[in-house]
Formats: C-alpha cells, sequence, structure tokens
C-alpha cells in the first residue's frame, strides 16, 4: 500500500480486471458503487450521509470531466 488511496484503489482495481478474460465494466462500476455506499453507511452519521452522498456524486461527475479533458482542474494523478 501506498501514501494515495486512490492509486491504491485503482491498482486493487487494475489487478481485479487483469485476472479476467473479458470485463464487465457494467457490474465492476456497480461493484465500487456499493463499496462507496457501504463506506458512507458506515462511517457517516445518519444526518451526514445524505450530504456525503450528493457531495460523492458531485466529485464523480467532475472529475469525470476532468480526466475526459472537458474541463480543467487541479487533479495530481
Amino acid at each position: 500500500m501506498s501514501d494515495c488511496l486512490h492509486c491504491d484503489i485503482n491498482e486493487i482495481v487494475q489487478k481485479h480486471v487483469d485476472r479476467t478474460d473479458t470485463v464487465d465494466v457494467i457490474d465492476l462500476a456497480a461493484r465500487m458503487a456499493e463499496s462507496l455506499a457501504d463506506m458512507i453507511l458506515t462511517f457517516v452519521p445518519e444526518e451526514d450521509q445524505a450530504d456525503v452522498l450528493a457531495h460523492t456524486i458531485a466529485h464523480l461527475g467532475e472529475m469525470f470531466l476532468q480526466k475526459g479533458g472537458a474541463t480543467e482542474g487541479d487533479t495530481t494523478h
């Protein structure tokens, strides 16, 4: 494990993808979404869960646009 959780998660996902002949991207994304839901439900107080979920979805959209080249941002990776 490194000091970068983002990099560690990407490495785990890459290893998972490398172990299969065909990748079901829809299933993979759904499992990652399930992990996010589990994390929010486990570690965020109930009264803050909706706000954290909304911020998470907004950040996903922003990262998608930045990494896809549609907008500029300050991502480090």
